[in-house]
């Protein structure tokens, strides 16, 4: 999945979105799987494009989502056997009868996803069963959120549901999620304390649960070894300082035209996101928003100043391309001309795998504090769904570890499941980057970004003011400064509620 962020807007409202029908997955052969390479949908980009998380094929994540390959695939694994039900805590009375479960979208590898799961939660011959069926077929979070509202406004609401942090906040204002405190205080079969701290936060609000995370990314520092070697500078580890960051771009910012070599790349322009600056700016004690998310405050200090220091990578020191002095039509492109020496990223490894030189991962340099982001997509119930105990069964059986297997065997770069995510089914050191565990010890230092009304065109506006400033055109102070009304009145938004 490409976990670019870029959400162009709600997707569908209820005035122009007709009344859908859930539709099953269909039975399809093993081939189906083969497409396990397409974009778990949004990471964060998850309503458009980071995405959430993705599940990308074992030997490459696409930059793009990706079409089912013309030839097959190794077969789905089976997924391992859960603890048997002498240790589990005993369902509720009334779980029994059938659930429907929502998944992202209609992609081929959404459906190997969840197919298996559900035909082994089915094979179980227990009390609940699950329905399995499609999610919007443009995939992403923005889409998921206008289909879940228009199935409950047609009294259709999935019993649980594929989702994503960024339009959990908005399901939770809605009423639209169901509260799973009291089965997790209950069950003893699952905790959550089985997987990363950040990833469960996402999906909590005021003390209470609203779903569980299925994988989550960390943002790091990826660096091209080769560059780094020749141009006699150390490997970045965990004491680098954005100082130290800067003066060794400059060191391998060096020639011209198609000989150019940079130093850096990702925070602005192609293959950039717009959350990478914002990593600098929590760490100087700034933020997008204050306590109520309501009020835009990058354009303040120290925020708007961590702003202009990324700018400064372009226009000032002059060691991080933009526009035309790109090498390259896309990052995955620029990258494997060897031309560029650090590029901030969310561990998801698809615009850097198919390099011919040695490149590994590096924390993001520290400034006050050591901060970094993350996001991920998850499941959750939904408040409408009429068999909240069975729904709850199958969602704890997602929650499983084995769930959690089964997709790190398709290649989710990190499933948030701490014992799955340091096993060699995710961790391994004959594959790029060998270091790949420092994503994973992000987690304990990762921030989310403060989630508030349509966020993904509010990332837009603030990418679209920051242009001109990376053009050396306008400060970031001006720039930021101009879109506050329109910042704060997308902060305010929220997705209309269902209607009959």
């Amino acid at each position: 999945m490409r976990l670019q962020t870029t959400i162009d807007n709600w997707g569908m409202t209820m005035s122009d979105t007709k009344q859908p029908t859930p539709r099953r997955l269909a039975t399809r052969r093993t081939t189906l799987f083969g497409a396990v390479g397409a974009t778990a949908g949004a990471f964060l980009a998850a309503c458009g494009g980071e995405a959430a998380p993705a599940a990308p094929a074992a030997k490459a994540e696409p930059t793009k989502p990706a079409a089912a390959p013309t030839t097959a695939a190794p077969a789905v694994p089976t997924v391992a056997a859960t603890k048997p039900a002498a240790t589990a805590a005993p369902a509720p009375a009334s779980a029994k009868g059938k659930v429907t479960f929502m998944t992202q979208g209609t992609d081929p590898a959404d459906e190997a996803r969840y197919k298996p799961l559900g035909e082994q939660f089915n094979a179980k011959s227990g009390p609940v069963t699950v329905d399995i069926i499609q999610g919007d077929a443009g995939g992403g979070a923005v889409n998921a959120q206008a289909k879940l509202i228009a199935l409950v406004a047609a009294g259709t609401a999935p019993d649980a549901f594929w989702t994503h942090a960024y339009i959990s906040p908005n399901l939770q204002k809605l009423n639209l999620l169901a509260d799973i405190t009291a089965y997790l205080a209950a069950d003893k079969d699952i905790k959550l304390t089985d997987y990363f701290e950040s990833a469960t936060k996402d999906y909590s609000v005021a003390g209470k649960q609203y779903g569980l995370p299925r994988e989550a990314t960390t943002s790091n520092l990826v660096y091209n070894k080769e560059l780094f070697q020749k141009n006699g500078v150390a490997f970045p580890d965990d004491s680098w300082t954005w100082e130290t960051f800067l003066d060794a771009a400059k060191k391998m910012t060096k020639g011209e035209g198609a000989q150019a070599t940079w130093g850096t790349a990702g925070f602005a322009g192609t293959g950039s996101a717009p959350y990478y600056p914002y990593i600098k700016v929590w760490q100087e004690g700034g933020d997008i928003v204050d306590a109520s998310r309501l009020k835009f405050t990058l354009q303040q200090s120290p925020g708007v100043d961590q702003m202009q220091w990324i700018a400064d990578l372009i226009t000032k020191h002059k060691v991080h391309p933009f526009g035309d002095t790109f090498p390259g039509q896309n990052m995955a492109e620029a990258w494997t001309t060897g031309r560029i020496g650090m590029v901030v990223s969310i561990s998801v490894y698809s615009n850097f795998n198919k390099a011919q030189f040695e490149w590994d991962i590096a924390p993001i340099p520290k400034g006050k504090q050591r901060l970094t982001r993350t996001a991920s997509a998850g499941h959750s119930m939904a408040a409408a769904g009429k068999n909240k105990d069975a729904a709850w069964e199958f969602l704890k059986f997602l929650g499983s570890k084995a769930a959690y297997e089964h997709w790190a065997k398709l290649g989710l770069t990190i499933p948030v499941h701490k014992d799955v995510a340091s096993s060699p089914l995710v961790l391994k050191p004959d594959v790029a980057p060998k270091n790949a565990k420092l994503a994973l010890d992000a987690f304990a230092y990762a921030k989310p970004e403060p989630i508030s009304g349509d966020w993904g065109n509010v990332g837009n506006e603030i990418a679209k003011a920051m242009g001109p400033v990376y053009e050396g055109k306008a400060t970031a102070k001006d720039a930021l400064t101009a879109i506050t009304g329109t910042v704060e009145s997308l902060l305010a938004k929220v997705p209309d509620a269902p209607k009959a």
